[in-house]
This record gives C-alpha cells, structure tokens and sequence, in this order.
C-alpha cells in the first residue's frame, strides 16, 4: 500500500506567507482606492463651492451701481434721513454718512491689517476672520419694474402694475431711475388700488408711496424726488452687499458670508464652507477713462470721490477641501494679491481662486 503523506511545517508556513503577501497587496489596493475616493470627493465639492461662489460674488459685483437706462453721470438724490440741512459733515442732498446708505459708493471695502481694518469696519459687521478683508457693493436685490402713470408732482406717489406676489413693501430702500435722472427713498407704505383710466374703465395699480417719515428706520428726510419721474421709470430695490470670512455656523472652521443690510435689518448668509481667507484689491480709475489704472487695497481709498474711481475688482479666495483626511499636511505658502497665507497641518486640499471682476455700470 502507499503510504499518505500530509503538508509538512515549511509547506504551511510558505503558503500562509503568500497568503498573508496576498492580502497585504489587497488591502494596499483598497486603501489606495478609498483614499482616492476621499480626495475626488474632496476636489469635488471644492470644485462646486468655487463655481458657485464666483457666480454669487461676480453677478453682486457686476450690479453694482445699477440705474436701469440712466448712464454714470451726475448725482442722485438721496432722500434718506438724517435731513442734509442738519446733519453735518459727511452728508449732503447725494452722499450719507451711513455705511448702509451710501449710494454713491458703488464698491467699497476694508483691508485687513496687523491691527484690526483699514478703515475700521462698520458696526453692522461683526466676527470677521483677523486677517481677511471684507469687500462690500451697493447693488440690486430683486427684479425691477415700472412706473406705468406719470407723476403729477416731484412728491406724488408711484404708480407701478398691480404684481403678484407683492414685488415691494414698506421699509424697503428704493431707486427711481429714468434715463435723465433717479432718487432714492424708502417705501413708507404700498397697497394695490384702483382708478377710472380716460374712458371711465377702473384700472387697478400698486401704489408706491415715499412720506417723510422716521420710522422704520433710516426714513426719508423728505417726500420731494426733485423730478417729475414719467411713465416707464424703473423702480428697484437696492441693498449694501458685503462679503466677509467668519467662521461657520456648522462649526466647520472659516466659511464665506454674505451679509445684506437692507431697510435698517442685517441678514447674513453662509455661502460657502472652507472659505479660509479673502483678500481684494481695487481697480482704480485715476485719469478718467473708465480702465483701471492700478490695483490698490481699500485702506489707499478715502472719501466718496476716492470710491467713485473703482471701475473693477480682483478677489482672491482661498479655499479648501471639504475632508481633512484628503491629503498630507501641506506645507505651501499661498500667495493671495501679495498676502502670504499657510502653511497648514490639517491635511486638507486647497487653491487659490482669483477674480478679475468688472463693474458693469462703470464701464464705458
């Protein structure tokens, strides 16, 4: 008979060393795998964070200073309270002293140095990142529409199609806009109403009305737009826009906000998570001609004439991933419009985003 003969000690120990080698080369090939997934996923989101953020930030500033057909020229008045005749410097029938009503700036901003911003930020904004900057506009916040009867004085109401939902109400901050001239005011009351037309026919209407008043807040100073505003005016509804970096309200770390102080209310908004720093530079106008001449930071710009020069922005933003597990330390030094910014050690992607950003109304 033959004898049986088992595996012996070496064979056993040979095939559970190539099956251990096996399995060290799959898990190798799953860590690899999940790693990468954890890095695509990381580049995507970041990836959809920046595309959103350029089109949020981008349409804000290429409305700013928005007056329907009325080219930048000339003045506009602004009936917002305090009166002009009382108030002191710093106000007059077309500028304002208040950060939330100063129309005449289109953009504005304030560049963040060792010690705090140049110049200091407004009360209405608070928690900013140290070392970022903030970048504010004055632009559109809704659809505009169209005065639809002439104005039978400089003080009379406006008259505008019946809309639903209500495009207005009281306490909104308004711009009235022809192509010869505009006023801004806020709304001290709207109700749709009606009235016979030429041939006797009731026709129905909002009616916008701009009374002197104190409350809400800020008021109007006076109910006299200085025009006659014709049928065919535009009426829109105008806000401060600031973009700022604060940490997020998911505890998150740095995120990107938008901040809207309209009617005398500040509403923020969280746009983007992992937002870390923003820093702006300013396209400054110096001879006229509607083409940035230089690149400076807001603390170089002082007074309304100073602002009225910026005829574009350049934003950059650093953003990172969304996972912290997405890559090693990094040890770059970004550099964000002549601001070094790093180097981290949390393991998260980044990238710089730049923004060269027109804005359009003061184009030629």
């Amino acid at each position: 008979m033959r004898k049986l003969a088992g595996l012996g000690l070496i064979e056993v120990m040979i095939a559970m060393v190539i099956g251990l080698v096996l399995l060290a080369g799959i898990y190798r090939v799953y860590l690899t795998t999940a790693r990468t997934s954890v890095t695509t996923e990381s580049l995507a989101a970041r990836q959809e964070a920046i595309r959103y953020i350029s089109e949020r930030i981008g349409q804000d500033v290429r409305m700013a200073g928005y007056r329907g057909c009325l080219s930048d020229t000339g003045e506009i008045r602004n009936a917002l309270n305090p009166n002009p005749a009382t108030a002191g410097s710093g106000r007059t029938e077309f500028t304002h002293s208040d950060f939330r009503y100063r129309y005449d700036r289109y953009a504005e901003g304030f560049d963040a140095t060792a010690s705090g911003w140049s110049p200091a930020l407004p009360s209405s904004l608070t928690n900013v990142v140290a070392g970022t900057d903030v970048l504010t506009v004055r632009a559109s916040l809704a659809a505009d529409v169209f005065v639809i009867q002439d104005m039978t004085s400089t003080s009379a109401d406006l008259r505008i199609n019946p809309l639903s939902p209500a495009p207005l109400a009281a306490g909104n901050i308004v711009m009235v806009a022809d192509c010869s001239g505009a006023a801004i005011f806020q709304l001290s009351g709207y109700t749709v109403a009606s009235s016979n037309n030429s041939l006797g026919v009731p026709v129905s209407y909002g009616n916008v009305v701009h009374n002197a008043i104190s409350s809400p807040a800020p008021g109007n100073w006076t109910q006299d737009l200085g025009r006659k505003f014709s049928a065919g005016a535009q009426l829109i509804r105008i806000g401060t826009v600031s973009y700022l970096i604060r940490n997020s309200a998911r505890g998150s770390g740095p995120a990107l906000w938008r901040v809207v102080d309209d009617q005398a209310q500040t509403q923020a908004q969280e746009i983007a998570e992992g937002v870390e720093n923003l820093q702006v530079l300013y396209g400054d106008d110096s001879d006229g001609d509607r083409v940035p001449d230089v690149y400076r930071p807001a603390s170089a710009f002082s007074g309304s004439d100073a602002w009225r020069r910026v005829v574009s922005v350049r934003v950059a933003l650093l953003v990172a991933g969304s996972n912290r597990r997405a890559g090693a330390n990094d040890p770059h030094v970004y550099d964000l419009l002549g601001v070094s910014v790093g180097p981290f050690s949390d393991g998260r992607l980044r990238r710089v985003v730049t923004l060269t950003l027109a804005l359009r109304n003061r184009l030629p």
